[in-house]
């Protein structure tokens, strides 16, 4: 009876075990995270990545289109939800998309004649026009994006499912309109190519592909998850409804309407795939509120909330250990560069590229120096996109492949502006660049007002073969018609024509210094002007020679709106005419410095010298008046062979893209050392309003003498 009892229990035993070791063994259901795109609503995406992050919800795979790819791929790397809201919120997303250059590290003689285009035609070598495919080019993107992935780069070696989390990026090949799915290359340029809107952003080359916005065939690729054999899949949809909008249709709303209405035609067929479907409320966040960065990360956490209770039979945060890749970034820092591959420069001369490199082969690797070099290459105008790709690693080696896009040669350029001084006036230019693969520029530039006509032609060497020396020359034919001034009344013009020709050869200090020496020849014919009593002005030709030697620092990080930097510029020059007994010498000292405080107050202050020991020609002298060296008087109304001014300016960021300008300024021109006096001069202060636009910027002041004398001044367009 016992004995039968016992083996009753025994059997039973056995079997609860058996139950037990099955159960054990059964396989972990596969689980998808799936993150939609959305601009800057996906955002929401780190809120939901931070509420499972809470109960050690982790998923076997993470599909991501767009700013899903781009959070998701951060996720799948290894970063938290909060290291991912911090490199979100360390990104400049207005300077990502711009298609202005590094200005912050272009060489001084990039910068000297340089014309700013309002728009630019560029030609193929056969002359045929090659039209612009997009307004923004994707460059400052991929970089930032390269950065914040580096390590992961190295250590996944270009194999997507070797991240943290197996992970997969959709996108769509714009030649077949089909959705691509990617999971071996560059991570970066994976996300790229997920998030480039078509016209917006230039379609980035994979292969044979040719790939833009993954949201425009599949936002919500649930259907990805499936086809890698997920059995629970989460969705996160941050895509808004589609609505009717105002008569009033501007860019951004067009924006947002295209890509909700691409995104729900896809949507219908993928969220019903979904296990879970997380839907945060931000309908009154756009695909572009960039600046909405909290708001959406909170509107995420709270929408997963309801869900975790569901979620955390899923939860196995066991698996989840820095050691995954074992030391991967040790492995990349100390990594050491076999050799550098140069691929895709067809005009280019492989010199002149690594010669902006500061990654080196046989040394080991370095992220400041890489992303340092893109730069550097992005800056010489030469490549539309620059790329760096890692290839054959090892342990503690790999090779670099830098992949360049190289730009048009034959560039036709316009440009115009208009001031209450001067007018009208515009320009045209044909430049080729790259001459003979080297880097040479050369520019042929019509530029004509009521007042000025100015034909030139320049050639420039930014860089001669691997040096930091330059050498730019240019020949030019000037006519001006210049106002004359007395007690504040035009009195008349004075007309000259000039033709010039002008070489320099120099080097350059850390890329913002310019050391150079220079000759020019100059014809100068004045027309008679018996109306201008200041000075005589007869028919005369004057033809002289020069030599020159001039100091240029240019840091300033705007050209029209400068937050930070320096312009200095100190010029000698010493000149004699055909007649030896006639010769002069001119020394020129500008500066002007800016500084930003609390990214919203900006000071800077002015000084301008001028000697000139005698003037050979009456347009030789300097020039003193107008909205930014003495407010309150006429453009170039004082005329004298010295000249003093000084003066700060203040300028205040009101709202987004709305500047106030203050500037105060006290100066005066004399004949000589003998006649100066401190007591003559003069303050002239402006107060005003900056609008930066695509055009250029547009100003309105008002100046004053704080005397008697005011005037209104406008200009719409960028100074040339």
């Amino acid at each position: 009876m016992k004995k039968g009892l016992a083996d009753k229990i025994l059997l039973c035993c056995l079997l609860i075990a058996l139950l037990c070791g099955s159960g054990l063994n059964a396989e972990k259901p596969k689980t998808a995270l799936v993150l939609s795109g959305g601009g800057a609503r996906g955002f929401a995406h780190i809120g939901v990545l931070r509420a499972l992050e809470e109960i050690g919800f982790y998923p076997d795979i993470i599909i991501g289109t767009s700013m899903g790819a781009l959070v998701g791929g951060l996720f799948a790397a290894g970063y938290s939800a909060e290291a991912i809201e911090n490199h979100i919120r360390n990104t400049k997303w207005n300077k990502l998309f711009t298609a202005e250059p590094y200005r912050d590290i272009e060489f001084v003689s990039q910068k000297i004649g340089a014309l700013p285009e309002l728009f630019t035609l560029k030609f193929d070598e056969q002359f045929n026009v090659v039209f612009p495919g997009n307004l923004l080019p994707t460059q400052r993107l991929e970089e930032r994006i390269f950065q914040m992935l580096i390590h992961s780069e190295f250590a996944s070696g270009g194999d997507f499912d070797s991240l943290m989390i197996p992970f997969r990026v959709v996108a769509t090949d714009i030649r077949s309109g089909k959705p691509v799915v990617l999971e071996k290359g560059s991570l970066a340029r994976s996300i790229v190519a997920s998030s480039a809107f078509p016209i917006v952003f230039a379609p980035v080359q994979m292969d044979s592909l040719l790939l833009v916005d993954g949201g425009l065939t599949n936002n919500v690729p649930a259907d990805v998850a499936v086809a890698m054999g997920a059995d629970f899949i989460v969705a996160v949809d941050v895509t808004s409804k589609i609505t009717s909008i105002s008569q009033n249709v501007n860019l951004l709303s067009y924006f947002n309407q295209a890509m909700n209405t691409l995104a729900y035609l896809t949507d219908t067929r993928n969220l019903p795939l979904a296990d879970i479907l997380i839907h945060p409320e931000i309908e009154e966040y756009s695909s572009a509120d960039f600046q909405a960065l909290d708001s959406l990360i909170r509107r995420g956490y709270v929408a997963t909330l309801p869900f975790l209770a569901e979620l955390q039979i899923y939860a196995d945060s066991s698996r989840w250990s820095a050691d995954y890749l074992p030391g991967t970034i040790t492995n990349l820092n100390s990594a050491v560069i076999r050799n550098i591959h140069i691929r895709g420069n067809q005009k280019t001369r492989p010199y002149i590229i690594r010669r902006e490199l500061l990654l080196k082969e046989k040394e080991r690797w370095n992220t400041t120096h890489a992303r340092e070099s893109l730069k550097n290459l992005y800056s010489t105008g030469l490549f539309r996109n620059v790329y760096l790709n890692f290839a054959n690693q090892t342990a503690d080696s790999t090779d670099i492949v830098i992949k360049v896009e190289e730009e048009e040669n034959i560039l036709f350029s316009f440009g115009a502006r208009y001031d209450t001084e001067r007018k009208a006036s515009a320009f045209i230019a044909a430049n080729y660049r790259n001459l003979l693969g080297i880097g040479i520029d050369n520019q042929f530039s019509l530029t004509v007002s009521d007042l000025h006509r100015k034909l030139e032609w320049n050639t420039r060497s930014t860089r001669i073969f691997t040096s930091t020396f330059t050498g730019y020359s240019s020949l030019t034919h000037k006519f001006e018609t210049v106002p004359l001034y007395e007690d504040g009344k035009r009195v008349g013009y004075g007309d000259y024509y000039r033709n010039s020709f002008a070489f320099n050869a120099g080097v350059q200090v850390k890329r913002v210094g310019l050391t150079a020496l220079g000759l020019k020849i100059e014809n100068t014919r004045n027309y008679e002007n018996k109306n201008y009593s200041l000075y005589s002005i007869t028919n005369d030709k004057i033809n002289t020679a020069s030599l020159t030697a001039r100091i240029i620092v240019e840091s300033t990080d705007d050209p029209d709106a400068p937050r930070r930097g320096r312009r200095n510029n100190v010029l000698y020059e010493h000149a004699f005419s055909e007649d030896e007994l006639k010769q002069t010498d001119r020394l020129l000292v500008e500066s002007t410095v800016y500084e930003t405080y609390s990214d919203r107050h900006t000071f800077y202050t002015n000084l301008n010298f001028g000697y000139l020991s005698r003037a050979l020609c009456l347009y030789d002298r300097f020039r003193l008046g107008g909205l930014n060296s003495l407010p309150g008087y006429h453009q170039d109304e004082f005329w004298g062979n010295l000249l003093l001014a000084l003066g700060i300016g203040y300028r205040n960021n009101l709202t987004e893209g709305v500047y106030a300008n203050f500037l105060i300024m006290t100066g005066n021109v004399w004949d000589s050392f003998d006649t100066f006096n401190w007591t003559d001069m003069r303050v002239g202060v402006r107060a005003g309003v900056l609008i930066p636009t695509p055009i250029g910027p547009i100003s309105m002041d008002y100046g004053h003498d704080l005397k008697n004398r005011g005037l209104l001044y406008l200009s719409i367009g960028h100074a040339f």
